[in-house]
């Protein structure tokens, strides 16, 4: 049976750096953010959001990611509503993943919110990825064309490094991709020898 790995951090953090770094160590990844991305955009669930949140988050016609994004990062009580419609999608296409790479040893889900939406209890390992708040501001005003306010906005929703290092098994610096690289593969050969 496959280990699970869960692999998280704040956004700007390099999680997904990391995961492409497992990617390349031959264990497959799951991209929890991605595939939630994908299911957002079927019409089933697209009906369901303007449904829920009004046609306020649409622009010619369309959901706005920028619109539906502003509106639940400025209201909590949104944002669960939000998690409500999405999540459980989420869960159902990751089972079936998690099914069809049985044979592998083990397996990574990369996703924000790891333990916010409680898929931590379902790991065998949670990996942390932490950098330093200025790199992070940067990377995701560059990645997102955003501000450094909204950036803020964003990180404030999410738990601090410290809370998710206090619960996670082992901890990524990503200061460097050569650097973060060696922990990966590091970590990798420790896991593979306890598993």
């Amino acid at each position: 049976m496959s280990k699970l790995i869960g692999l998280t951090g704040g956004i700007g953090s390099g999680k997904s750096t990391a995961a492409k770094h497992f990617e390349e160590l031959g264990i497959p990844v799951y991209y929890a953010d991605d595939e939630a991305k994908k299911i957002t955009a079927t019409p089933v669930v697209q009906h369901q959001l303007i449904a829920t949140f009004g046609l306020a988050i649409c622009e010619h016609k369309e959901i706005s990611k920028t619109k539906l994004a502003s509106l639940v990062f400025s209201d909590q009580a949104k944002l669960q509503q939000l998690n409500a419609i999405i999540h459980p999608l989420v869960h159902t296409h990751f089972k079936e993943w998690v099914q069809a790479h049985a044979n592998f040893p083990l397996l990574v889900k990369e996703a924000a919110i790891l333990f916010e939406s409680g898929s931590a209890a379902n790991c065998d390992y949670v990996v942390s990825v932490q950098a330093p708040e200025a790199d992070r501001i940067h990377r995701v005003m560059a990645r997102d064309q955003v501000t450094e306010a909204q950036v803020l906005q964003r990180m404030q929703h999410q738990w601090s490094d410290a809370m998710r290092a206090e619960k996670s098994d082992f901890v990524l610096t990503n200061v460097s991709r050569e650097s973060l690289l060696i922990q990966v593969k590091s970590l990798v050969e420790t896991l593979q020898k306890s598993s």
